[in-house]
């Protein structure tokens, strides 16, 4: 076996033990999330479809960080596309309700670390939830500036959104903990709730 041929095996092993050992803490991710959903008597409106939105969220991530890096042998770069992620994910989210309208300002330049991610699409996913146990309707708007993402949310039938916390604060431990994981904060305003997270 040649030298070329053995060093292109050993850096594929290499890759793929990574991305493994990435995919095996995603998974951890989703466990740590049901033992505190356990622990502190969190009720989803429907357990059953926030897991199953969790991991669409984890499987397309992955799809779209190997379709991007198609042409490389070796990525190195945990990095995608924000905006080319949100597209595909709101439309899944969309397909099973017509109480979500969003808005996506132009992010086309702008990629995310895999796991903020992630951590990000499991944030809009707690929203989402909030809406249902509101039967209610939803509106998100995405944008970045100054070197942050800026996640807006409002409900239609909340008239002051600055009692979001009260309104949920039994609800409230997983999307904190989540939103404290991205390094994100709240800005509860009259019209809307607005996250901003330093990931970019």
């Amino acid at each position: 076996m040649s030298s070329e041929i053995q060093e292109g095996q050993d850096q594929l092993r290499e890759v793929l033990g990574k991305t493994l050992h990435r995919f095996k803490n995603n998974l951890q991710t989703q466990l740590s999330l049901m033992n505190i959903q356990t622990s502190t008597n969190r009720s989803y409106f429907d357990d059953k479809k926030v897991i199953v939105d969790r991991v669409f969220a984890l499987t397309h991530i992955y799809d779209l960080y190997y379709r991007s890096n198609k042409d490389e042998y070796f990525p190195k770069d945990s990095r995608i596309s924000l905006q080319s992620f949100l597209l595909q994910f709101f439309q899944y989210i969309k397909s099973s309700t017509t109480k979500i309208d969003y808005e996506l300002h132009d992010m086309s330049e702008i990629n995310v670390e895999l796991d903020d991610l992630l951590l990000l699409s499991y944030i809009i996913i707690e929203i989402n939830d909030f809406r249902k146990s509101l039967d209610d309707n939803l509106l998100l708007e995405i944008e970045h500036k100054e070197k942050k993402v800026h996640l807006k949310f409002s409900f239609s039938s909340i008239e002051d959104h600055q009692k979001f916390h009260e309104l949920f604060k039994d609800q409230y431990k997983i999307f904190d903990l989540m939103v404290m994981q991205l390094k994100g904060k709240f800005d509860y305003k009259k019209k809307f709730v607005r996250l901003s997270f330093p990931i970019l």
